[in-house]
């Protein structure tokens, strides 16, 4: 009995060495309502489709036309590093370079809450245009204080790519964010795309959850 009893706690507890969502966003679900897809002016911050979590935008050209931005763009997406298998959307700065104000120097930010997660992990898939934004700095924050850039990218082709950074320097912070900020279009229309934006990581066990491991160590060693 003493050995099923420790059967059944570890099975419960299968799950936390593999990695969990914390947060993602697929962007598959822009559609406006006079037809087509794009960013409308009420749709910042947006929530994660999957998990906790916001995004939202910064620095960048803020025109529209009826509530819908003319240089934040939902191009087609792509299923690489879907979560549900969905190519639906995209989110996209255009460069808005003879605009009066630039979408260089313009940022993404994914939001999140790291205190209850480790061994975090953001993966997101990438392209681009030729006259699109040729550096892109990815960035952790705790808050308003930078922790590190994660990378510099450089110009993005027309093939999506899917890149993945650890981020263990959020683990266990309450506002961690990751920056985008993008920089170098050199055409109003000139873009960079993201999709499918993840963040992963292990739950930290509740001290419930510790003592429940605890329990079954202990139940086999007295095998």
């Amino acid at each position: 009995m003493k050995n099923a009893i420790a059967i059944v706690a570890l099975a419960g507890l299968t799950g936390i060495a593999g990695a969990d969502t914390v947060a993602n966003w697929g962007f598959n679900a822009q559609d406006l309502p006079g037809g087509g897809f794009g960013w409308e002016t009420t749709d910042f911050p947006q929530a994660a489709d999957v998990g906790a979590g916001e995004f939202s935008i910064a620095n960048f050209n803020t025109d529209d036309t009826a509530g819908v931005y003319n240089w934040v763009q939902s191009f087609s997406g792509t299923t690489t590093g879907a979560i549900d298998g969905v190519s639906g959307g995209s989110f996209s700065f255009q460069g808005a370079t003879t605009q009066g104000v630039t979408n260089n120097g313009a940022q993404a930010v994914f939001s999140f809450d790291g205190t209850a997660w480790t061994d975090l992990v953001i993966d997101f898939a990438r392209r681009g245009t030729s006259t699109g934004f040729n550096q892109v700095t990815v960035e952790m924050f705790d808050g308003a204080t930078s922790l590190g850039v994660l990378d510099t990218l450089g110009a993005a082709t027309s093939t999506w790519v899917l890149s993945s950074y650890a981020i263990s320097a959020l683990d266990g912070v309450a506002d961690a964010s990751i920056v985008f900020t993008f920089d170098g279009a050199s055409s109003d229309t000139g873009n960079n795309r993201l999709d499918n934006v993840t963040i992963t990581g292990n739950a930290v066990p509740t001290p419930g959850t510790a003592a429940l491991l605890g329990l079954g160590g202990l139940v086999a060693t007295r095998r």
